[in-house]
């Protein structure tokens, strides 16, 4: 089957969101000195900050709580785990967290590759849910923009997925002027809620990144568990 274009979901499936926050995790334990508050590792505040950042990101997503909120709280909540009630350490882990993260370059193993034998023929677009200037140094400072033809950030939109309207602004922003032909285009993304149905119901083909090999019941075009999958898929 040949794409036209190929859509790509940013966090976990070309950026590798897990293992870019973990060494942030190691940063700010060392620099805010975490251990003097009885916090045994990085990696056991980034467990329970984990639990919390989930919590928040699904509300964000649903609209039920605001972008600042959701920066400061994703802290304030696991410290306040710890016995630790200072809000003003929590902002600024916060923002520490924020400028850090996208320069900690990480990316899913065989992303460049990947993108390097479809960047030739296809047109290659990210549709994200991050923040955008987050999102925006995360393609710039990997490397990745030199394989982008567009990138859809539903902060810049107002629009979040699985929001189906999302996937259309995204098309239209492909296409340009010409009419869309859904079945040229496919989604791949790591989230079957937020990425692969939404994806489904405007008529895209679908490719779930099941890098966990996860267990699920969904009806899906493709299914990879590696990224460099793809290439034999398109």
């Amino acid at each position: 089957i040949m794409y036209k274009n190929i859509f790509f979901d940013l966090d976990n499936t070309l950026w590798d969101f897990d293992a870019s926050s973990e060494a942030t995790f190691e940063m700010i334990f060392s620099h805010f000195r975490l251990n003097d508050y009885n916090i045994l590792s990085y990696k056991q505040f980034h467990e329970v900050y984990a639990k919390y950042n989930d919590m928040l990101w699904d509300k964000y997503r649903k609209g039920i709580v605001e972008k600042d909120f959701l920066k400061s709280e994703r802290f304030r909540l696991p410290l306040n785990d710890f016995g630790i009630r200072d809000r003003r350490l929590a902002v600024e882990i916060g923002e520490f967290y924020t400028y850090w993260s996208p320069r900690n370059v990480a990316l899913v193993p065989g992303a460049i590759e990947t993108l390097e034998y479809l960047a030739p023929n296809h047109g290659i677009h990210i549709i994200t849910n991050g923040f955008a200037e987050v999102q925006n140094i995360k393609i710039k400072e990997s490397g990745l923009w030199r394989y982008i033809d567009s990138m859809t950030v539903s902060e810049e939109i107002g629009i979040k997925k699985p929001d189906t309207r999302i996937f259309e602004y995204a098309l239209k922003k492909a296409y340009r002027s010409c009419s869309i032909i859904n079945k040229e285009n496919i989604m791949v993304g790591d989230d079957l809620y937020v990425d692969i149905t939404p994806a489904r119901e405007v008529g895209m083909d679908q490719c779930y990144f099941n890098r966990k090999k996860a267990g699920h019941n969904e009806a899906i075009t493709f299914e990879i568990d590696e990224i460099t999958m793809l290439k034999e898929i398109v």
